[in-house]
C-alpha cells in the first residue's frame, strides 16, 4: 500500500511540474525585459513579474497588464496574447497593434 501512495504522489508531482513549466510565455524572463520583433519591423519589450501574475510591456509607452489566464494579459484597453499561433499579439481597444512577435 505504501508503494501505491508513493507512486501516486510521484505521478501528481510530475504532472504539477509539467503544468508549471508551461506557464512562462515564450522567451520571457521574470524580472527582466526581453525584446520581441514583430511583423512590419515593429518591436515590443516585455517583462514577466516574478510571481507571473502580470507583464510589463513597452510599446508606445509602458503598461502593466494583469494575467487573465491561458497566456492572456489585459489592462487599460491593452491585451497581450502570448499563446497566439505564430507569436505574441498585442491589441489596443480592439485594434491589432502587433502580431507574430517573437524573441529578438
Amino acid at each position: 500500500m505504501k508503494h501505491l501512495y508513493l507512486a501516486s504522489f510521484l505521478g501528481l508531482s510530475l504532472l504539477a511540474g509539467c503544468a508549471t513549466m508551461g506557464s512562462t510565455p515564450a522567451g520571457m524572463k521574470p524580472g527582466q525585459f526581453v525584446a520581441y520583433g514583430c511583423d512590419g519591423g515593429k518591436r515590443l519589450q516585455a517583462r514577466l513579474a516574478d510571481d507571473g501574475k502580470s507583464v510589463r510591456i513597452r510599446y508606445e509607452g509602458g503598461y502593466e497588464l494583469d494575467s487573465k489566464g491561458n497566456g492572456v494579459y489585459e489592462a487599460d484597453g491593452w491585451k497581450l496574447d502570448t499563446a497566439a499561433a505564430g507569436g505574441f499579439e498585442l491589441v489596443h481597444n480592439g485594434k491589432q497593434m502587433l502580431k507574430n512577435c517573437k524573441p529578438a
